[in-house]
């Protein structure tokens, strides 16, 4: 992909002297600014893009602390409201790839607005709703536009942003305010429940879409459509249900009984959609000539055993917390609150880190740092404290994670050509999606073949920093071996 000799604004990157004569030379170059953020002219864009991707990061949290009213309210049991949950998941992940698709095919900024406006449409049946499936369905509509949203601001930042030092501290901004987002949908979901009641989370997130929709149509670029590309429906409806049957599949299969029977006939069902897609379906939704890019093949397998570890490893935190710690539900999620600040400020320092040492050693070192915290749980007991090892690995993990989000979505675009930015950063997401479904399910069925509740979890946070830590050696040894990827300012 070639890059111009431009900022971000579109300015020239240097002025030459005025007048015929030849540009005048200074013996010292002027000092650059060494700052976390991108150019100034164009924050006003990162900032409307940021809010959007923080929106989608806290609507998948803020929910959380008001299952147990909800339930309350409406007589629903742990299964059912498992489904507040779960909606929007499986829509999240099962149409991540449909919205890369459409930021290639269509203006990106009419893409964005139109997931965020999705987003606070499915807000209306769960503010309103008299019976809990209605929440539920408002949830998983609420999926289907963060599934929107997500890769139309990831290919958003990169149209903004060439390439290089810029792209990469606009990345870390990016990823911060995801994590961010996560942190306070976590803290604001409980007190807004507490406060006033349940019914005034949707209401917040529905009028955060709106006005970040209306931000959007003031600051950021139309961008130009490409209708020329062939949409195949059989095809694009095949990926879409091999996606969709995965993340149902692995869910059943962390349950006893029939449920894991009929996991695994899903998991069957997606291996056969995927393999329709793969030998007749067309490129409607992911040109397959991406997975031939080595970046965006490693940023997906990556992504995998990433958020394996991350979402296995923080599954079984709060259970520590609450039935080994006797903690509230309340103060456990406050005490898990450490991971999104740490992950928030690694996060911001990860495109400078990036500049000097190159994305693969940045991944390698954020994946690394991820094991390395998850491990230190290991040392959990009736007696330890929560400072040590607790909190500890808390900050541990939540900066080898706001190293590697960045590295990842960098490297996952690198190579990538332009028009094709919105698919390469939804395989990505979808990959980290898989991954968030695996890890819990995974790593409880093999905590619960442990003697006792101690040595299970123990054993799934060992399972956790070895998958993490495997990928991590995987991408270092890969970094060695090709210098083309020696920084993210050659794509």
């Amino acid at each position: 992909m070639a890059t111009t000799n431009t900022s971000p604004a579109g300015t020239p990157s240097a002025r030459q002297a005025p007048g015929p004569g030849p540009a005048r030379t200074h013996p010292h170059p002027p000092t650059r600014t060494r700052s976390l953020l991108p150019a100034l002219p164009a924050l006003p864009a990162l900032l409307v893009l940021s809010v959007a991707a923080g929106l989608d990061a806290g609507s998948v949290a803020v929910l959380n602390s008001a299952l147990p009213v909800l339930g309350a309210e409406f007589g629903a049991g742990p299964r059912a409201l498992s489904w507040a949950v779960g909606g929007y998941a499986v829509a999240f992940a099962g149409l991540l790839l449909a919205g890369g698709a459409l930021a290639d095919r269509f203006p990106r900024r009419r893409v964005l607005t139109g997931g965020l406006l999705l987003l606070a449409a499915g807000a209306v049946p769960a503010l309103a709703a008299t019976d809990f499936w209605l929440v539920a369905a408002g949830r998983a509509v609420q999926g289907a536009g963060a599934a929107i949203t997500v890769p139309a601001a990831t290919a958003l930042v990169a149209d903004l942003f060439p390439a290089g030092p810029a792209r990469s501290r606009a990345l870390g901004v990016f990823a911060s305010a995801q994590a961010g987002g996560y942190g306070a949908g976590l803290v604001l979901g409980g007190v807004l429940t507490g406060a006033v009641g349940w019914r005034l989370v949707f209401g917040v997130q529905g009028a955060v879409a709106l006005l970040t929709a209306f931000a959007a149509v003031r600051r950021l670029p139309a961008g130009t459509p490409d209708r020329a590309r062939r949409v195949d429906p059989v095809g694009g409806t095949a990926l879409v249900a091999a996606v969709v049957l995965v993340v149902l599949g692995v869910d059943l299969l962390s349950h006893g009984g029939p449920a894991r029977c009929v996991g695994a006939g899903l998991l069957a069902g997606a291996a056969v959609a995927g393999t329709w897609w793969w030998r007749c379906g067309g490129d409607a939704l992911l040109d397959r000539a991406l997975l031939r890019l080595g970046t965006v093949r490693t940023a997906a397998v990556t992504a995998v055993a990433f958020y394996f570890c991350v979402n296995g490893a923080l599954f079984f935190v709060p259970l520590y917390l609450q039935d080994v710690r006797g903690m509230s539900p309340a103060g456990s999620g406050l005490a898990v609150l450490p991971v999104s600040a740490a992950v928030t400020g690694a996060a911001l320092c990860a495109g400078r880190l990036v500049e000097r040492c190159g994305v693969r050693a940045v991944l390698a070192a954020g994946l690394l740092l991820t094991g390395a915290g998850v491990l230190l749980w290991c040392l959990t007991g009736e007696r330890s404290t929560y400072w040590w090892p607790v909190f500890a690995g808390l900050v541990v993990t939540g900066v080898g994670q706001g190293l590697a989000f960045p590295a990842l979505t960098a490297l996952g675009l690198h190579g990538v050509p332009r028009d094709r930015q919105g698919a390469a950063s939804a395989v990505t997401a979808t990959a980290l999606q898989i991954g968030s479904g695996l890890g819990p399910a995974v790593l409880a069925s093999v905590a619960a073949s442990a003697g006792s509740v101690a040595a299970g979890q123990h054993l799934a946070f060992a399972l956790a920093a070895a998958a993490v830590a495997v990928a991590g050696a995987a991408v270092a040894v890969r970094g060695r071996q090709t210098a083309t990827d020696s920084s993210i300012s050659s794509s």
